[in-house]
């Protein structure tokens, strides 16, 4: 289980291209405790072949303690 103290706190930036092609940027603030894992920050659909760029920034408040890991996956079309 996560332990109780908070490991990451503070807003990431992420800057991509949606599934109907259009810009997006969106802003989220997490709190994550050691050992927890996040929810996905964003879910895109691509065609075999297909590449997008996505821009992930991370905007530390003064306290903050570097994540460790940043995942990316691709995820089998039954597991969504």
């Amino acid at each position: 289980p996560p332990a109780r103290q908070v490991f990451f706190r503070g807003t990431v930036r992420l800057r991509y291209k949606d599934d109907a092609g259009l810009p997006q940027t969106r802003s989220v603030h997490l709190v994550l405790r050691r050992g927890q894992q996040g929810d996905p920050l964003v879910t895109l659909n691509l065609k075999p072949g297909e590449q997008r760029l996505v821009e992930f920034g991370m905007i530390y408040p003064p306290d903050a303690t570097p994540p460790q890991v940043l995942t990316v996956k691709t995820l089998d079309n039954q597991a969504r």
